[in-house]
């Protein structure tokens, strides 16, 4: 039997992981799962910025997230999942997705001061974002505090990957991810 795909979109924060990961579900005709969002959600109903959510939401989000993973790879459903990837969370967590999906890893690459800038626009164009997720670095900058640029550790995990180079466009492009990949999502005819 055919197990179906996850393909972790991941990388630091401004690589732009959540854009190409919905470009990506939408010309693979696949669904998209994010951390953030997800979290969004919790937020809204809690109704209650960041500053002021209980101290295990992080966990309690991350944990939902995987199970709703496994819970649709559990069911034969294949997809596109993104989040930033924190390798001590990450590791186990992945442990019985492996289990039931072909696992793929494609990591938003980008130089650092370039994610910074994108990270801080994200963050001055959409200042309710901050509600929602805290950004602290953008706290930091609005304050006139210097953004220290973080090592990002590209995870290094018994999958596939594959690394975007998000600077300007993706190389390799979506198409050449998709024969990277293999022809097992789509028919000859697409």
């Amino acid at each position: 039997m055919t197990k179906p795909f996850l393909i972790i979109v991941t990388g630091r924060p401004g690589s732009g992981k959540t854009t190409f990961s919905q470009e990506l579900g939408n010309r693979l005709f696949l669904p998209v799962i994010s951390r953030d969002a997800l979290k969004e959600g919790y937020v809204h109903t809690l109704q209650q910025k960041h500053s002021d959510l209980p101290s295990d939401t992080n966990k309690l989000v991350t944990d939902l997230f995987f199970q709703t993973i496994l819970n649709l790879l559990e069911n034969n459903v294949s997809l596109v999942a993104e989040a930033a990837f924190q390798h001590n969370i990450w590791e186990p967590c992945l442990e019985p997705h492996g289990k039931v999906a072909d696992i793929y890893i494609l990591i938003c690459h980008i130089e650092p001061r370039r994610a910074k800038e994108r990270y801080l626009k994200r963050g001055s164009d959409n200042p309710i974002r901050e509600y929602f997720h805290g950004d602290k670095a953008v706290q930091d900058a609005r304050a006139g505090k210097k953004m220290v640029i973080a090592e990002y550790e590209i995870p290094k995990l018994p999958y596939p990957t594959i690394l975007i180079d998000t600077t300007d466009r993706y190389i390799p492009s979506i198409d050449e991810i998709k024969v990277i990949i293999s022809g097992k999502l789509w028919s000859p005819g697409l």
